[in-house]
């Protein structure tokens, strides 16, 4: 919508509606009952651009969740909020494109798994923050700083995380123009805050991860790679963790364009308990769906191997399917659940396979404007988790999306 010659404004609006299901939380080790969560999800912003480049992005958000136990989570149930509010201030030059932003914004750093924008929840993860980018040709770098922003149920009451910061930067290079050239990148990401948990830690951490990530097409053939090494500090204890992933795909010609995939990773964990070194992986700030949609396991002295297959049998309609199979690292570290908390203490013994989380998804979209989603996983569980009193336990969930 035209507001001058140079000047114009876009307005938006989401609307998403869910059902989840979970027969066991936490495999049934907590004693926690099933529950059936009804959660919505509603988004309007305003877009404000000028020709000149400087612009104007305001998203206010609410939430609505009912049904789960045992409480409801701080990022699924709000009154009107700030979502986010920034404002774009950048300054071209001959050869490279500079860009600052200012303000609360989602941050998603391009297919990395360590930051992402936590849609599964019904409040989008933001951050009060100042990004810096620069671009020139097939290089680009960007700069961060900030907190993540906390939410609360009242109205407008949202706050930076009080004790958290957040930091980093990130180089990337592309070897072409287009979207399936090889792509590679270094980061640095820093986070500190007041209190994390790992089973041989508790306490005030600093820690600084290092990585790289290439990512390309070739013919009918996808991957992406990533590796980490962290480094830091917790309640007084060296931190000294690694973490691996990879995902590889094949797109068959065929009339249900199939695609035939393998994802892995490997999330490094405490291999002695009390040597002053803590070797659990942290994935900082990842989507809480991080094996599958079901909310069962979270990334931390375990590895894991995935084979998928994605079809489309008709137009607009996406099923994929697979088997995402755990096992922990160290029998002296935990086995950790969302939002990274132990939920099985390692205590030298027992056995190693942790769930195999056999899914199904299949996604519809009409247009632009409307999707519905279906998804079901079911998770097998061997001695290790039955041997603390939990057992298999079924996900379910049903998604409608409505964007103006």
């Amino acid at each position: 919508m035209p507001v001058t010659a140079s000047t114009w404004l876009t307005l938006g609006a989401e609307y998403r509606a869910k059902v989840e299901s979970l027969s066991d939380p936490s495999f049934g080790i907590r004693g926690i009952d099933k529950y059936t969560a009804t959660g919505e999800r509603f988004l309007v912003d305003v877009d404000f651009r000028t020709q000149a480049g400087p612009r104007l992005f305001v998203q206010l958000s609410a939430a609505t969740d009912s049904g789960r136990t045992p409480a409801e989570r701080s990022f699924d149930k709000s009154d009107a909020d700030l979502a986010q509010a920034f404002i774009d201030l950048p300054f071209p030059f001959d050869a490279a494109k500079f860009l600052v932003r200012l303000g609360r914004q989602e941050l998603d750093f391009g297919g990395n798994r360590l930051v992402a924008v936590r849609d599964a929840a019904n409040l989008r993860r933001a951050f009060d923050l100042a990004l810096m980018s620069v671009d020139f040709e097939h290089l680009s770098a960007t700069f961060i700083a900030g907190h993540p922003v906390l939410n609360r149920g009242g109205s407008f009451d949202d706050i930076a995380t009080p004790g958290e910061k957040f930091w980093g930067a990130r180089f990337a290079a592309s070897l072409a123009d287009n979207s399936g050239a090889p792509t590679g990148e270094i980061f640095f990401l820093g986070r500190s805050r007041e209190r994390a948990v790992y089973q041989d830690a508790v306490g005030a951490e600093l820690r600084r991860t290092y990585g790289m990530r290439f990512s390309g097409r070739e013919a009918r053939c996808d991957y992406a790679a990533q590796g980490s090494i962290q480094r830091g500090e917790v309640a007084g204890k060296a931190i000294r963790a690694y973490g691996i992933a990879a995902d590889i795909g094949y797109s068959m010609l065929s009339s249900w364009r199939a695609r035939l995939g393998v994802s892995f990773g490997i999330a490094g964990g405490d291999r002695t308990n009390g040597d002053g070194e803590v070797g659990t992986f942290d994935v900082l700030y990842p989507n809480l769906g991080y094996f599958t949609d079901a909310p069962l396991a979270y990334p931390g002295n375990n590895w894991d191997v995935q084979p998928n297959i994605t079809l489309s049998p008709v137009n607009r309609l996406t099923v994929q399917g697979g088997v995402d199979a755990l096992w922990r690292i160290s029998r002296n570290d935990a086995v950790y659940e969302p939002p990274g908390l132990p939920l099985i203490r390692g205590t030298g013994s027992g056995g190693y396979f942790v769930t195999a989380l056999s899914f199904v998804k299949a996604t519809w979209h009409s247009a632009e404007h409307l999707a519905l989603s279906a998804s079901y996983v079911h998770a097998s569980t061997g001695s290790l988790v039955r041997d603390r009193g939990g057992g298999d336990t079924d996900y379910g969930s049903v998604q409608l999306s409505l964007k103006l």
